[in-house]
């Protein structure tokens, strides 16, 4: 956290009103889908002490909340322990978690610890040495897997935030949220735990005023290999003209890369993969590298909407470059009661060697297995990374969209609804994400991603060795007030040891937590969105939260696509 201690005190003086591919083994084709991702959506919010929208004030960002998290997370402060039955690869556990969650300065600082342990149950995996199952002889075993690596010790940090993502000053830090730089062209809603067995605490720090600021971004605190970034300027503010154009108009720089991308997968003589020491697969590593330029106006501010349109273009380097045209669209309908709506719609021109958000939810999958074809006289199939498939075989020229569409009544409900696809490939992605937040005895809230879609009846169809659908989904309940019950279930990926590759991994969590759970002296219920205060100034380049949602305070999510 040092680098992001020297960032607070560099930009301790800022001030201003700115704004701020199928995953898994898809068979090659002669014509490759573009496969977008479906990504969790963006991100999250374990509120770290949010606050009502005054009546009035224009509502922006993220309107669903929880999108892009993992889980549902606690409101207030809250100190507990939890424990409860979790199902992970062929076992039962019982999932013990002491968990503390602190905000501080009326919420702006948030914190979250937990130190997750699981006790074997009964396991249905074969004993090497009877050959038959182990059931309960292993009956109370620590995993001690979890803990295996100095890396595995990331999984003690839920969350450490500082600001909400639309602040002059905003830090993320920790395992809970997807990601996003500027408009998403280089890095759209990166999910650090995609991988269900290898977590990953992910950072971003934010800074900006009237005049210019920047974004920067990296994979993983212990072991990081992805670092990406965005600095912007807003050229004509410092006429300190009353112009809507002058005052909104931005521009930016922006860059990412992965210095050990995985380029080709190391094979044994009959094609198998190999894994190393800690169980990950083995490759020929290539650095990846992206820049673009993006820009960014508001031509319509109103007390009730708000249209920007915005142009990037970003090019991967090595390879081809892509140009995307978008225009976010913010509309609040009531005063005491405040409807916001969100639309997002891009048309996208893409090179052939070029992917766009290269850097996206399944990232971390892909990066190792993004298609696999067939190899005559080989038992074992010829995996591709997502490197070596974008660079030597190709996407296919083409043209693109994305659309979404959202509306919440702030602390209350959050519905979000997204499609993406590309005109050589007939495959569809959707997210779809429902949230209910309102009361405080009782929170839902469920996501679902879903790529590849070709038919109504594929939609909802989930095959473990293709793993093309994610999905989260949690509850919380209070039966006393030191006594909770939540449950969640999922749907990510996991590395199949035995056929050295990516399946899906079902599972679910039913606990019992006995805690304190209370509101901080001056932060009530949180679960708002930005708000846009009549006075304020505009937006920010590529990094307007407009078009990178603003969760919560601890958030990570951004942009405004899945």
């Amino acid at each position: 956290m040092v680098w992001t201690l020297v960032v607070l005190s560099a930009v301790a003086q800022l001030d201003g009103g700115a704004e701020v591919s199928s995953p898994g083994e898809a068979v090659v084709t002669t014509a490759p889908a573009d496969a977008p991702v479906a990504e969790p959506l963006a991100v999250t919010t374990e509120s770290t002490g949010e606050t009502k929208a005054p009546t009035g004030g224009f509502v922006k960002g993220e309107l669903s909340v929880y999108l892009g998290s993992d889980r549902l997370v606690v409101k207030n402060n809250r100190i507990g322990v939890s424990a409860g039955l979790d199902r992970f690869e062929t076992a039962f556990y019982l999932l013990v978690e002491p968990m503390v969650d602190l905000r501080f300065f009326e919420g702006k600082l948030g914190l979250g610890f937990g130190v997750p342990l699981r006790l074997e149950l009964v396991n249905f995996a074969t004993d090497p040495a009877t050959g038959s199952p182990l059931l309960t002889k292993r009956l109370g075993r620590v995993r001690t897997e979890d803990y295996d690596s100095v890396h595995d010790f990331g999984r003690l940090l839920k969350y450490v935030t500082w600001g909400r993502k639309e602040d002059p000053l905003y830090i993320s830090a920790g395992q809970r949220y997807a990601s996003s730089i500027g408009h998403g062209s280089l890095v759209r809603r990166y999910a650090p735990n995609i991988d269900i067995d290898y977590p990953r605490a992910s950072a971003q720090v934010d800074a900006y005023n009237d005049f210019g600021g920047f974004e920067l971004f990296t994979n993983d605190l212990l072991e990081w290999n992805t670092l990406a970034g965005i600095a912007f300027i807003k050229p004509l503010s410092f006429l300190k003209s009353e112009n809507l154009l002058a005052k909104s108009l931005s521009v930016g720089v922006s860059g990412a890369t992965d210095w050990r991308a995985p380029y080709q997968l190391t094979t044994d003589a009959s094609g198998l993969r190999q894994i190393d020491g800690q169980g990950r697969l083995l490759s020929q590593t290539r650095p990846v590298g992206l820049v673009g330029i993006d820009a960014e106006v508001k031509v319509v501010k109103t007390r009730n909407v708000d249209l920007k349109p915005y142009l990037d273009y970003s090019m991967l380097l090595g390879g081809d470059g892509g140009l995307t045209a978008g225009l976010l669209a913010r509309l609040n309908v009531g005063t005491d009661i405040v409807n916001a709506f969100r639309f997002v719609g891009e048309f996208r021109v893409l090179g052939n060697r070029y992917m766009p958000s290269y850097f996206d939810t399944f990232y971390e999958i892909e990066r190792f297995i993004f298609a696999s074809e067939e190899v005559p006289g080989q038992a074992a199939r010829n995996a591709l990374t997502r490197q070596q498939f974008v660079m030597e075989r190709g996407l296919g020229q083409r043209v693109g969209y994305y659309l979404e569409a959202s509306w919440g009544i702030p602390g209350k409900v959050g519905l979000t609804l997204a499609a993406e696809g590309v005109s050589n490939a007939p495959n569809t992605n959707l997210i779809a994400h429902l949230e209910v937040p309102v009361l405080d005895f009782v929170q839902v809230f469920g996501s679902y991603y879903k790529r590849g879609i070709t038919s109504a009846a594929a939609i909802f169809r989930i095959d473990p060795q293709t793993p093309d659908t994610v999905f989260y989904a949690g509850a919380r309940l209070r039966i006393l007030p030191f006594l909770f019950v939540n449950g969640r279930a999922y749907q990510t990926f996991r590395l199949n040891p035995e056929v050295r590759r990516y399946d899906s991994q079902l599972g679910f969590v039913v606990d019992v937590e006995i805690g304190y759970e209370f509101k901080g002296k001056k932060s009530e219920t949180v679960a708002t969105q930005p708000v846009e205060a009549p006075a304020t100034s505009e937006s920010t380049p590529a990094t307007d939260p407009a078009s990178q949602p603003a969760p919560p305070p601890d958030s990570n999510a951004q942009p405004a696509t899945p």
